[in-house]
């Protein structure tokens, strides 16, 4: 008979267990860290979710969850819940979202009680692969009932070929080197009703090609691969999908082509917490999402390619964040893709990913990056950006090249370096109109002197303004529930048809990609109607302008200022009207010292300022100042529930 685990109120002990010591596993995405954790017996575990995906933990033979002490199968970021272990034993885990349905492959996690002896190497053997096709075809619904049927029937190297039809089913794969592939790209269709979680997942199985499909209406991800060598998504159509439209995490040497994703309150495409990630993207369309690409923690051999990016909040996001493992993001080439309005207000999004909205390209905390040849224009605040991300560290973008991009109609500047510290970037052979700070090009050169310090605080600003925004839930949100139906999009040729090609070396076989690169075809007529509006002005605060984001540029960005000005103006009117215009000591002191020079002489005996007036301005605006630096920090470290529905 199983070990009975007892939680809150009904482990009975000589003192509170809620105030006894505990260890701690994070729920990353999508991870459990540390992977196997030990504790003493009568110990308890206290589960913490840092990850913007909803986690749990679950016991293989089910005979405890987190869902128990805490009241609700999903724990959100920021939750957490303490178990309790009175026996000794080894007790593996799970996340029902982002495992296998049996436990044993994807998210999971191992509790070590007391002395128990435990091998890591027990159950570590993948099934093997197969590179080329069996010959076996399995057929839905002909000879297999459902998909989920035919993917547990299969071998490796099977293709499981689906006719027409709509299919209410989450499919979970974890046989390797299988091929599911839809009869018509827009008539075979994954709908999970809004009520199961993924469309097509993948775990820990290589090598497994999804092609000319369609998934729909999934809580979580329209088609997830993870942990796995091996993967390839080829006219997919994901929408409205809660979480992310075609996602790739853990997995490397993967190929994601000529396919559509919308709807998602996260990001249409994403590859994340990869190194080296040996993967491409290329010819795709992301419209109506939050982000159209977001990849956090993905490095080394990455490249989006020949795609648009349309309509999203944000269209291309590479970042860094402490809640994946393997920061920080690098070593990306976004190359030859189209990326306009970045605007939409009416997208689904979750509260986080809101404040990226109107941007075009932002490079979040990113290293070594390459971003060259891409048309961008219309975003209603920058077309290409490069910004530092704050998770629980600050994350610096540094050493990324900017180059031989088109930039047009950007609210805030079409080329942007924000401040106050990114190192090592680079622009050079950009086609803009306006860049942030002016004369970015010239201080900032790829192949010229780069000078040490550069950035404009006001973007930085106004991203903290809608982050603090966006965390006390100011902001509407869009529900992926309701978005549009997207038209109909291009089948598998059917020279592709003929073939059964399991995904396996895909990274290599499809390098030439990288070279060949052109820019999407677009309608000359449709670009001229794109861009037939004017976005750039002298000032124009971050989109979009509530009256707190106003608020933050001026108190945040122009304070200091006039700061700045106020006890300047002061001491040298004081100072003149003691010695005229004589230069002393103190002007120097003033001139020379910012700030410094102006307090040191204020505050000297030589001062002829009475203390009221002196303390009044001096104490006034540095209290001003340390109550927004105080509010914006209670906003950004401020729990809230999420807000998506």
């Amino acid at each position: 008979m199983a070990m009975f685990l007892t939680f809150g109120l009904n482990f009975c002990n000589s003192e509170d267990p809620a105030n006894s010591a505990f260890v701690h596993v994070t729920m990353m995405d999508n991870a459990f860290h540390p992977p196997v954790i030990r504790t003493y017996k009568g110990g308890k575990i206290r589960f913490v979710n840092e990850g913007n995906n909803p986690h749990n933990a679950i016991s293989i033979n089910k005979d405890w969850s987190t869902e128990t002490s805490f009241g609700n199968l999903a724990m959100f970021r920021g939750a957490h819940t303490d178990v309790f272990f009175p026996e000794e034993g080894v007790f593996p885990y799970f996340c029902s979202f982002h495992a296998s349905p049996d436990g044993k492959i994807g998210m999971t996690g191992v509790a070590v009680i007391g002395n128990a002896s435990y091998n890591p190497q027990a159950n570590t053997s993948k099934s093997k692969i197969s590179k080329t096709w069996t010959g076996v075809t399995r057929k839905v619904p002909s000879q297999y009932k459902t998909i989920q049927n035919a993917v547990d029937a299969a071998s490796p190297g099977d293709l499981i070929l689906v006719a027409n039809g709509i299919y209410k089913e989450e499919v979970t794969v974890t046989t390797p080197s299988i091929t599911i592939r839809g009869e018509d790209r827009n008539l075979t269709i994954i709908d999970g009703e809004f009520l199961r979680g993924n469309g097509i997942m993948v775990v820990g199985a290589d090598g497994v090609a999804v092609e000319n499909i369609t998934t729909r209406n999934a809580t979580l991800n329209g088609v997830y691969w993870t942990g796995v060598k091996g993967y390839r998504g080829s006219y997919i159509t994901a929408y409205n999908n809660g979480d992310y439209g075609v996602y790739a995490f853990d997995s490397v040497d993967g190929l994601i082509e000529h396919s559509f994703a919308s709807g998602s309150p996260d990001s249409g495409f994403y590859i994340g917490q990869c190194n080296p990630c040996n993967a491409i993207i290329n010819d795709v369309i992301s419209e109506n999402n939050a982000l159209g690409y977001s990849g956090t923690n993905s490095s080394g051999n990455i490249y989006l390619l020949s795609s648009i990016w349309r309509k999203n909040q944000l269209g291309i996001g590479p970042n860094t964040l402490d809640r994946e493992l393997l920061p920080p993001q690098k070593q990306m080439v976004v190359k030859k893709n189209i990326v306009y309005d970045n605007n939409n207000k009416n997208a689904p999004s979750k509260k986080l990913e809101y404040p990226s909205i109107g941007n075009g390209i932002a490079l979040l905390g990113a290293l070594e990056n390459v971003v060259e040849g891409n048309l961008v224009f219309n975003h209603n605040n920058y077309g290409i950006l490069v910004t530092m991300n704050i998770d629980e560290n600050i994350w610096i973008s540094n050493n990324n090249i900017v180059r031989n991009n088109q930039v047009y109609h950007s609210g805030r500047g079409d080329i942007a370096l924000s401040g106050p510290v990114n190192v090592g970037n680079c622009f050079e052979g950009n086609s803009y109109g306006v860049s942030s700070p002016p004369f970015l090009e010239s201080l900032q050169s790829c192949s010229g002197i780069r000078y040490p310090h550069i950035g404009d605080m006001s973007s930085s600003i106004g991203l903290l303004a809608l982050f603090v925004q966006a965390n006390l839930k100011e902001f509407v949100l869009g529900s992926y529930k309701n978005q549009p139906i997207p038209p109909a999009q291009s089948n598998m040729p059917k020279e592709f048809l003929a073939k059964v090609v399991p995904a396996h070396d895909v990274f290599e076989t499809n390098k030439g990609l990288i070279e060949t690169a052109e820019l999407p075809k677009m309608d000359q007529k449709d670009f001229e109607a794109q861009t037939n509006k004017m976005y750039t002005s002298g000032w124009r605060v971050h989109y979009p302008g509530t009256l707190k984001t106003w608020y933050f540029h001026i108190m945040g960005y122009l304070l200091p200022f006039a700061i700045f000005a106020a006890w300047t103006g002061l001491a040298m009117l004081d100072r003149f009207s003691i010695v005229g215009a004589k230069v002393d000591k103190y002007f120097w002191l003033i001139l020379l010292l910012p700030f410094i020079g102006s307090l040191v002489y204020l505050f000297s005996k030589d001062s002829k300022i009475s203390p009221v007036v002196r303390n009044t301005v001096v104490f006034g605006g540095i209290l001003l100042f340390l109550t927004i630096l105080a509010y914006a920090g209670y906003a950004m470290t401020a729990v809230t529930e999420p807000s998506i529905t």
